[in-house]
């Protein structure tokens, strides 16, 4: 009686399991709503790379670089944005693998995470996407708000105060909520015109730019970098802490990443757009940050408007005017490249139906998601309307940063896995069996008469230069395949009748075609790799499910040092810099730790696949992306930390009340058979297939290539395939004809 409880509740917890840890598979069309409340598809690379430098350059050209150069680096802020940047462009390649890898989709993080991790690690990260979006574009209108308060010298905001009051004594902005409603409008019209408005406020602003690289090259004075404590006058440890505040300059460039269904080309645009828009604004940076420190001295600088008041103290008031025109600009379009992903991230938890299913409707006018953009750019308005500005920019960025360390970690650890696509598989059977998510293995035939086989249809081996290649249909180039194969890897080969999806396993690396941007860049880095190594730095032997256990538990160690790490130069700086044996020999431990996982993590093999874009430097980026996102988390402040355990706790409220329940994976058809059998009648089986089936060898004959390769149905229907075979019986005579029933999965 007792043994037969905990039996229902270890069942209990294994089917709870199994659904937090249940995977999504992007190109099924399972519960797909119907055509018209799809996104549309109509951006293409430019659109994506003005929607990525939008929704960062504004803010740091007008507010970070002052504030950086003023209190933290002087100069040297310079150099604190191109350490910045050489960390975001880490993060910035993981994502755009990701992007490559999870094409068609919207949710950016979130999608990559249902895809490769799970329902409730996505579900974490899409509710603190949300958050993060909305305190974005609240903090962004109010910044707004500010900046036309004080053109109008404070009037606005003291008319408000004598007539409403003060709310926990801060004066609510009408303006700001005013603003997010506008916004609201816009994003609803449709994404053509949003972009268009986008376009315009960017190239308004590029000019600007332009502006004001000329015109303040008449009041540059070379002494400000000589003069007033040098070039570092914090010294590096001011580089480095402005580093830290720089970064948060370059998170929006996900916003890209949250446009796959809408993108015409995601495999092609999303990783260009991501690369070529962080290029944009890192230029963008460094020269605006140039021209601050180099016509003022930075200890004279106004940490608040420091381009428009630069021209201000050299007397030119026509310039600072339209410096403050593209200061206005900057400030508006980077609002709208925090909200512009906000409705799509809901848009895309709501058709999984972890939030509520309504927020999914699109208007089948402008293509967009109507409801969700109208319910949270109405929550945007109300949190805008009662926060400060102060308040909004202490909460920003930790949901973030825990979307860049979740994807860097999948790009680290999916490239040791061989076959698998999701971390899911790494796990025990009796938990993965818990899952309703979609076999990839082949069954085998359980029954006499009839059996379900559950198969995955892929395009292994389709050029990676086209899109959506079609098929092909000569059978020549299956054999072409074929003799290009190593013989290890033919045993790893599940044919089908159709070339152009023929193969699902591991491919030879050679037979992938790449293209020439990632070819040139890879044979430049085996010419420097070889080198700066005498040895092969290279893998050349394929993947295992061994070694990429193997390199998932390194993982995890690496894991431990990594937050040891970064929590010693948080929390023990003081103690690293007066030269404490202890803390010194803790912190140096924890670096070769890391190196050493680095070097055993790099010497195991990596899987073969044929991806347009690849995370270069493998492990080593994502290592150091890792790094600097744990760290950043761990430099927030206490009441961030708090707020977003309340927003936590609401969310978990949503998930387990609501979404565990309603979400699309429960809606898989479950297999019509168990795709186990015992050990002795699955040998008696093979053995059986094995003799009646000798003709299914693979042979040179074209053909014979029918009789060689079992077809399946590739148009995701289920039938049955007759199968005509000779009985092994003793007198061999008799022919039987044995069922199968195929189901193809996408």
């Amino acid at each position: 009686m007792f043994s037969s409880k905990i039996d229902q509740i270890k069942a209990k917890l294994l089917l709870l399991v199994g659904k937090l840890i249940r995977t999504k598979d992007p190109s099924s069309d399972l519960l797909e709503p119907a055509s018209d409340n799809k996104l549309k598809k109509c951006l293409t690379t430019l659109d994506l790379i003005s929607l990525g430098v939008g929704s960062c350059v504004g803010t740091g050209m007008y507010l970070v670089s002052g504030m950086v150069a003023r209190n933290v680096a002087g100069p040297g802020v310079v150099l604190s944005f191109l350490i910045a940047a050489v960390a975001s462009l880490f993060s910035g390649v993981c994502y755009a693998e990701f992007g490559v890898r999870v094409p068609h989709t919207t949710g950016s993080a979130y999608m990559y995470s249902y895809v490769t991790v799970g329902e409730f690690i996505a579900f974490v990260i899409g509710w603190n996407m949300i958050s993060e979006y909305m305190i974005g574009t609240a903090a962004g209108a109010c910044a707004i708000s500010a900046c036309i308060d004080a053109m109008s010298g404070g009037c606005i905001s003291e008319a408000v105060r004598n007539n409403l009051g003060t709310i926990i004594d801060h004066t609510p902005d009408i303006v700001a909520a005013f603003l997010t409603i506008l916004m609201t409008m816009l994003l609803v019209a449709g994404v053509k015109k949003s972009l268009l408005f986008n376009n315009i406020l960017n190239t308004l602003n590029l000019a600007v730019w332009v502006f004001i690289m000329g015109a303040g090259l008449f009041y540059v004075d070379i002494n400000n970098w000589a003069s007033h404590g040098g070039f570092l006058p914090y010294g590096w440890s001011g580089v480095l802490s402005g580093a830290a505040t720089c970064f948060y300059a370059f998170i929006g460039f996900d916003i890209i990443a949250t446009t796959g269904e809408e993108a015409k080309n995601p495999k092609r645009s999303i990783p260009m757009a991501i690369i070529i828009s962080l290029i944009i604004v890192l230029t963008a940076y460094i020269t605006s940050s140039m021209i601050i420190t180099l016509v003022v001295p930075y200890d004279q600088i106004n940490p608040e408007s420091a381009l428009i008041e630069i021209f201000q103290q050299k007397g030119a008031q026509k310039a600072k005017f339209i410096v403050a025109i593209g200061a206005l600009a900057g400030l508006i379009v980077s609002m709208f490249g925090s909200m512009f992903p906000m409705p799509r991230v809901v848009y895309a938890m709501a058709k999984d139906g972890l939030i509520f299913r309504s927020l999914s409707r699109v208007w089948p006018y402008t293509g967009t998601p109507v409801v969700a953009t109208c319910v949270l750019g109405g929550a945007t308005a109300v949190v805008a309307f009662l926060m400060s500005l102060n308040v909004l920019v202490e909460m920003m960025s930790i949901g973030t940063l825990m979307a860049y360390t979740l994807v860097s970690t999948c790009v680290l650890i999916l490239r040791y896995q061989p076959h698998n696509t999701t971390l899911v598989e790494l796990l025990p059977e009796s938990i993965r069996s818990a899952c309703p998510t979609p076999s990839k293995e082949v069954a085998t035939p359980i029954d006499d008469s009839r059996t379900t086989i559950h198969t995955k249809r892929t395009n292994r081996i389709e050029s990676s230069d086209s899109e959506d290649s079609p098929a092909l249909n000569d059978l020549n180039h299956l054999n072409q395949i074929q003799k290009s194969q190593r013989p290890e890897d033919l045993d790893l080969l599940v044919p089908n009748g159709s070339v152009g999806n023929s193969v699902y396993g591991t491919v030879d690396h050679n037979s992938f075609t790449r293209s020439k941007i990632s070819g040139l860049f890879l044979k430049i880095l085996d010419k420097v790799m070889t080198r700066l190594f005498p040895y092969e730095w290279t893998v050349s032997k394929p993947a295992t499910e061994c070694s990429g256990q193997f390199v998932t538990k390194i993982v995890g160690v690496l894991y431990l040092l990594i937050i040891t790490f970064d929590l010693l130069i948080v929390c023990a700086m003081p103690a690293l810099e007066s030269g404490d044996i202890t803390t010194l020999l803790l912190f140096s431990l924890c670096v070769l730790g890391i190196i050493i996982c680095l070097i055993v993590i790099g010497s195991q093999p990596q899987t073969k696949c044929d991806l347009k874009f690849k995370t270069p430097g493998v492990p080593l980026v994502p290592t150091i992306a890792i790094i600097v996102n744990i760290y950043l988390i761990l430099k927030l402040s206490i009441l961030t930390l708090i707020r977003f355990t309340i927003w936590m706790i609401l969310g978990l409220l949503m998930y387990f009340l609501y979404g565990i329940k309603n979400s699309s994976l429960d809606f898989l058809p479950q297999p019509v058979i168990e795709m186990k059998m015992p050990e002795s009648k699955r040998q008696k089986a093979l053995e059986h297939f094995q003799e009646d089936f000798s003709t299914a060898k693979i042979i040179d004959n074209t053909n014979n290539v029918s009789r060689s390769y079992l077809s399946l149905p590739l148009d995701g229907t289920v039938r049955e395939v007759p199968m005509n075979h000779q009985s092994s019986g003793k007198n061999g005579n008799n022919e039987n004809s044995t069922d199968a029933k195929w189901e193809s999965f996408d």
